[in-house]
């Protein structure tokens, strides 16, 4: 029986990063999934500029980069629409494909072992040790059990059992995502998308609550869509025939009349990919007697754009960093774990607390907030940096706010008065 320091279960994002921190640490770590790699995941593929955090990122931008994006357009529900020019990248564009492999060899490199291609299928917590029972009948046993296996992560449900959480998210806290990527061709990409590779969002496409996106990256487009579980059922259970994936086909031919995407270019329903995203601002306790969660597994992802590889990546750091200060003291119950989930939710646990608060805000309103938006910069530039996270929503929640009245005042109120309305800026290719 092999024993390792940690076991990572779940060789994503989060998982890999964990184990490349671990590992540079000189502990003996298994990363383990049920994927042999590389793989394909569903998601948009976008890195919020926060990503710059971790040097072993920024200083290998080669092995992985797409595209940089210097500009952004968010059309509303009525298609008005707002333009954000930045001088620096906000966005960055990468292909799950080769970069979760690549995060993957980082954590091999530094020394930890990959174990792909099979599954964990139970583990159980001693007083001493860990002993993980994988599908092929393996046994492994290790001091802390990492769990980063997504949504439904196996310690994630063990945790949730002893600290009576509900055994699964609610269907208002999992965003469905569907998505596909295709090659358009560089032609199509320069000349549409230009230099700046702009990032585009449609708010609430067809008046439900989510939104879709297509990002550009080298010669591909990523495009896709996201909408509330909850929202999903509720459309099915009425007996229209409403169809995800036909709606996503939908919004495909929004972008062809827009200029957007390729006329020529056949998307088809058996392009279309899918997953479960949370979306419910974390878990309340993470950790337990040897073990806790980062990435998707805590729910670390945020409300108002669904992005999560950066909340992945630092959970997986921060997990790594609480995990050396454990191993030097020798204690690993749960209320020296406790280091973990407070560090967390010190850092960021705020942020997604108030980036719920601003997806319901979107979702309320998101014509007013489009054209507040359209028609003053400085709110055009708070909104666009909370929404990719180069801005600490907790601490701009109250100037958020602030301009939020400023434009009903100004754009709604003193308007209606007056009779004078002023006309949102035009797209400028």
């Amino acid at each position: 029986m092999s024993h390792y320091d940690v076991l990572v279960e779940g060789a994503g994002p989060a998982g890999a990063t964990a184990a490349y921190y671990l590992a540079m640490q000189g502990k003996k770590v298994a990363l383990v999934d049920r994927a042999k790699f590389p793989r394909e995941k569903a998601c948009g593929g976008g890195l919020c500029v926060h990503i710059e955090e971790f040097d072993h990122i920024i200083s290998n931008w080669d092995d992985f980069l797409e595209s940089r994006c210097l500009r952004g357009i968010v059309y509303g529900p009525d298609f008005m629409p707002v333009d954000y020019v930045a001088e620096k990248p906000f966005f960055y564009n990468i292909r799950r494909l080769k970069f979760d492999n690549t995060l993957v060899e980082y954590a091999v490199n530094k020394g930890a072992t990959l174990i792909q291609g099979v599954a964990v299928r139970d583990f159980e917590i001693y007083d001493d040790k860990v002993v993980t029972k994988l599908r092929n009948g393996e046994e492994i046993t290790s001091d802390v059990i990492i769990g980063a296996g997504g949504s439904f992560d196996l310690v994630s449900r063990r945790i949730r059992e002893i600290e009576n959480m509900p055994m699964r998210w609610k269907d208002e806290d999992i965003a469905m995502a569907l998505y596909f990527e295709v090659d358009v061709g560089r032609e199509f990409m320069d000349r549409v998308y230009g230099d700046e590779r702009v990032s585009m969002a449609h708010i609430k496409y067809q008046n439900l609550d989510g939104y879709g996106w297509s990002f550009s990256k080298d010669t591909a487009l990523n495009v896709g869509i996201g909408c509330p579980r909850s929202v999903i059922k509720k459309l099915k259970k009425n007996g229209s025939g409403w169809d995800e994936k036909q709606y996503l086909l939908d919004y495909v031919d929004t972008l062809k009349e827009q200029g957007w995407f390729p006329k020529d270019i056949e998307v088809t329903k058996k392009m279309i990919s899918g997953a479960s995203i949370p979306v419910g601002m974390g878990m309340k306790c993470t950790v337990g007697d040897r073990m806790l969660v980062i990435g998707d597994a805590g729910g670390f992802v945020s409300p108002l754009s669904g992005e999560g590889l950066y909340y992945a990546l630092d959970s997986g750091r921060i997990a790594a960093e609480s995990l050396d200060t454990l191993f030097k003291e020798g204690n690993f119950d749960k209320q020296s774990m406790m280091l973990y989930h407070d560090t967390w939710s010190n850092k960021w646990g705020d942020d997604l607390e108030w980036l719920k608060v601003g997806w319901h805000l979107l979702m309320v309103m998101p014509n007013s907030l489009i054209r507040y938006a359209a028609l003053d910069e400085e709110t055009k530039e708070f909104f666009t940096h909370m929404f990719v996270g180069s801005m600490p929503a907790a601490k701009i929640k109250n100037k958020v706010l602030a301009l939020i009245a400023k434009g009903a005042l100004t754009h709604d109120f003193l308007s209606h008065v007056t009779g004078k309305h002023q006309e949102v800026p035009s797209l400028t290719n």
